[in-house]
């Protein structure tokens, strides 16, 4: 399935227009969008992190921040504030700071759709010839930004659009976070107990993949897809999980329906000590649909037992390796 943002290339216009439905109110996601506090968590495309040195929010003030990539590069970055109507419309001019490189019109449009939020992410360019050149690399990015807003915000709209689970382990973190992002480590414990992995094939960078297999003693098989967003060795590790086929193809639940098509998994490495790591793993829907969102909430009791079972498979792992 694809994602929920998709993007669109008017004919007249030299716009890239990103839209998503949130499933969080108006005023919220004004709120995470118009504050550093919050944009340095999931502005940008998937792997990236940002710095914010200033944000002055009234109409002719700016905002400085760093975006850090996944590669270690640093983008610099300017808005300068042109319209601000809360909670509805924020337009900004954009450049590096320096008057340099690539420079373009941006804005942020919020519409109330019940207790929900459909969003506009515009990036205006000064022709459509500039906009067709950018266009491949900004919709992915201007997708995965609203994905990424969408994760973030669900939990705070309603608490029971995520679950955490928590263990201690008596490793050092960077240990722990090669055993658990590592293909020829996940294969030996990353299955509920009572199953076992069939297939294990992995590429790990942010935009790689984890297609996996398990079956369970009678030979019934489950297949699932991991799509890597962020990896920041050795303390955190993010990614999108759908059920899947043994092609590849996103799937449905098996056994549930109405379970929500994509979760997001974080995966966060705490050091205690040299010896010493907590795992705290957080699932989070932020899907829009309110059965899906139902069946997620009445589902925390059965993912505390799948999450005690790997996690129980991991403990004995661990002290073999």
């Amino acid at each position: 399935m694809p994602n929920l943002a998709y993007s669109i290339l008017p004919k007249d216009k030299p716009q890239i227009i990103t839209t998503r439905v949130i499933a969080a109110p108006r005023e919220l996601v004004w709120k995470v969008l118009t504050a550093p506090e919050h944009l340095k968590h999931f502005w940008g495309p998937d792997g990236f992190t940002n710095t914010f040195t200033k944000y002055d929010l009234r109409v002719g003030g700016e905002a400085l921040f760093t975006m850090h990539g996944p590669d270690g590069k640093d983008w610099p970055n300017r808005f300068r504030f042109l319209t601000i109507d809360p909670p509805n419309l924020l337009v900004w001019s954009h450049d590096d700071g320096k008057n340099d490189g690539h420079r373009f019109k941006g804005e942020l449009e919020l519409f109330e759709e019940g207790n929900k939020t459909r969003i506009e992410l515009r990036l205006n360019e000064a022709s459509i010839a500039a906009r067709d050149a950018i266009g491949k690399y900004a919709i992915a990015g201007g997708i995965q930004n609203i994905e990424r807003l969408a994760a973030y915000v669900a939990p705070m709209a309603d608490p029971l659009n995520k679950f955490e689970i928590e263990r201690v382990f008596p490793v050092s973190q960077k240990h722990l976070f090669e055993v658990c992002s590592q293909v020829e480590h996940l294969k030996h414990w990353m299955s509920p107990a009572g199953m076992t992995v069939i297939k294990a094939e992995q590429d790990l960078k942010p935009g790689g993949h984890y297609h996996y297999g398990l079956a369970t003693t009678d030979g019934h098989e489950m297949w699932g897809m991991v799509n890597y967003k962020e990896i920041t060795p050795h303390s955190r590790l993010v990614y999108a999980q759908n059920f899947s086929d043994k092609d590849g193809g996103v799937t449905a639940h098996p056994m549930a329906p109405n379970w929500p098509m994509e979760m997001i998994t974080i995966f966060d490495f705490i050091a205690e000590s040299a010896s010493q790591t907590r795992l705290k793993i957080t699932w989070i829907n932020a899907r829009i649909s309110d059965e899906e969102a139902k069946t997620f909430a009445d589902a925390h009791a059965g993912m505390t037992g799948g999450w005690t079972g790997s996690l129980d498979k991991l403990q004995e792992y661990l002290k073999q390796n």
